[in-house]
């Protein structure tokens, strides 16, 4: 039996400090987590996404012990996916989705175990590893994942920032993301090869300081360039004609089908006083929020919509949900011209939860005097297809109507305008109490307004016609399907590796 006073002083020392390291690797990787959170709506703090990943990654490979390294992942994704999805997802959706973020720190938990592959070959691939995996693996979800899709990417941080992210137009979101990623992990591998200069680990190989050195000059040159590149293109941006419009939002929390308290008659009196309203601010194209009516307005309040339509002058996207047994389900949006003619329907493409729209797969974009005027809904903007779509036919002025749920509200608008970006299309959002948003083709935020508490809002703004189609609108994600690639062939290559170490070791064993 070994008593506390039979430890030698050495020994103790080295359990002191193994101890010390330990609960510092769960300070740093906790504050990981808080940081990336603080990045994102509704705090907006977007320089910390550029180094938010450098104290877990730090933790992860030089202060947790070798057998634990994945907790400093699974640490980071608590404090980070734990609230930020809680949040986004509410209650409505279910348990699952309440609490994904705790479920995804647990996985991270037992898959994040790298750090063998990081040893044996001497870190060579660290950075390219983190980067593709982590982009490869947002790929996946808004692939895979239909409820999540592309939330919670890590460009979306910086959508207040036009002047930094025009390059979007050409390489899309995940572009930014890869590059977001490459500083990360740069930054985390010369944070490693400085400790590993001070402080030999005795149980890890050390980090080549030229390697480092090398990846934070390629970080930092291809940061350089995107800088550059963005604010030439954000100062040279094409003169375009302006329209205004105006988001109504009529602070209705329900659907119109699922609405009890307020009548049909009591939305079209209340969207009827907001269209005035707007009108009378020189607004010349309205937009309702998802699932604003519960009946076909071609069939029924059809005149009093074509009165409003022509006492205002203004072009009207009406959006309206059908839930009727035995009638296929329709969640749609129609446009209203001032002379009362009704054109062609739009029905949403991405629903998750819901039945499949009779209309989807079609996107008209409607031509008027005030320019091309498109519209998706809800869902449709958190992928990244409709929007190129749209714009591909001609898109200028792209309606985004949302009927939000959680903290959906805050995050939706960053989605809409990168798909404004990537595509060079102005958008407006419509939520029903939350967010309403009037947004440049390059991003530049017109008029913003949300309120997690729930609001009645007329936002009328001017906003540019968009000039795209963009070099992203012909390419698509041709960069998220690299990462996807690169990621399946880091899982292959890790298992390769790692099997041949194994092999090694026991043939120098015997």
């Amino acid at each position: 039996m070994t008593t506390i006073s039979d430890v030698k002083p050495h020994e103790k020392v080295v359990v002191t400090k193994t101890t010390s390291r330990f609960v510092l690797g769960i300070i740093l990787s906790t504050l990981s987590g808080v940081m990336l959170l603080l990045s994102f709506p509704p705090y907006g703090i977007w320089p910390l996404m550029w180094v938010g990943f450098v104290p877990y990654v730090f933790a992860q490979y030089r202060l947790m012990p070798f057998k634990w390294s994945s907790l400093a992942v699974a640490l980071a994704s608590l404090f980070w996916l734990g609230p930020f999805l809680a949040r986004l997802f509410g209650t409505e959706v279910g348990f699952f989705f309440t609490y994904l973020g705790i479920w995804i720190a647990i996985l991270n938990l037992f898959i994040s175990k790298d750090r063998k592959f990081q040893e044996i070959t001497r870190y060579r691939w660290m950075v390219l590893f983190g980067v593709v995996n982590f982009v490869g693996f947002e790929m996946v979800r808004a692939t895979f994942i239909p409820l999540v899709a592309t939330s919670a990417f890590v460009g979306y941080t910086q959508a207040k920032q036009a002047w930094l992210i025009q390059p979007v137009s050409i390489f899309s979101v995940y572009g930014l993301d890869l590059l977001i990623m490459l500083v990360n992990y740069s930054l985390a591998l010369g944070v490693i090869a400085w400790f590993d200069h001070h402080w030999k680990s005795v149980d890890a190989a050390p980090v080549d300081a030229r390697m480092a050195r090398n990846w934070l000059a390629i970080a930092g040159g291809i940061l350089a360039a995107w800088i550059i590149v963005s604010m030439v293109m954000f100062n040279r941006a094409a003169d375009q004609p302006r329209v205004r419009v105006a988001a109504l939002r009529p602070n209705f929390p329900f659907p119109a089908f699922q609405d009890e308290v307020n009548s049909s008659q009591v939305r079209f009196d209340v969207f009827a006083a907001q269209a005035r309203e707007a009108a009378a601010q020189g607004a010349q194209v309205l937009y309702t929020p998802e699932m604003m009516f519960n009946f076909d307005p071609q069939k029924e309040f059809t005149e009093d919509f074509r009165a409003v339509a022509k006492e205002t002058g203004t072009y009207i996207f009406i959006t309206y949900v059908i839930s009727q047994e035995g009638e296929p389900w329709r969640n749609e949006a129609v446009l209203l011209t001032p002379l009362g003619e009704f054109l062609d329907v739009y029905g949403k493409n991405h629903a998750f939860g819901e039945p499949p729209t009779a209309m989807n797969g079609v996107f008209p974009v409607y031509e008027t005097p005030l320019g091309n005027l498109a519209t998706l809904i809800c869902h449709d903007a958190n992928y990244t297809d409709v929007t190129r779509k749209l714009v591909g036919n001609g898109a200028q002025v792209t309606a985004a109507p949302i009927r939000e749920f959680g903290g959906f509200g805050e995050q939706y608008w960053t989605n809409a305008l990168f798909r404004a970006v990537e595509n060079r299309t102005a958008m407006v959002v419509s939520g029903v109490s939350t967010i309403s948003a009037i947004i440049n083709p390059d991003g530049s935020i017109v008029e913003l307004d949300s309120d997690s508490n729930g609001s009645r809002a007329t936002l009328v703004g001017d906003v540019t016609l968009g000039s795209g189609p963009t070099p992203y609108t012909s390419l698509g994600d041709i960069l998220g399907w690299l990462s996807l690639a690169g990621f399946i062939f880091f899982m292959v290559f890790q298992s390769v590796t790692e099997s041949r170490a194994r092999k090694a070791a026991k043939v120098n064993q015997s």
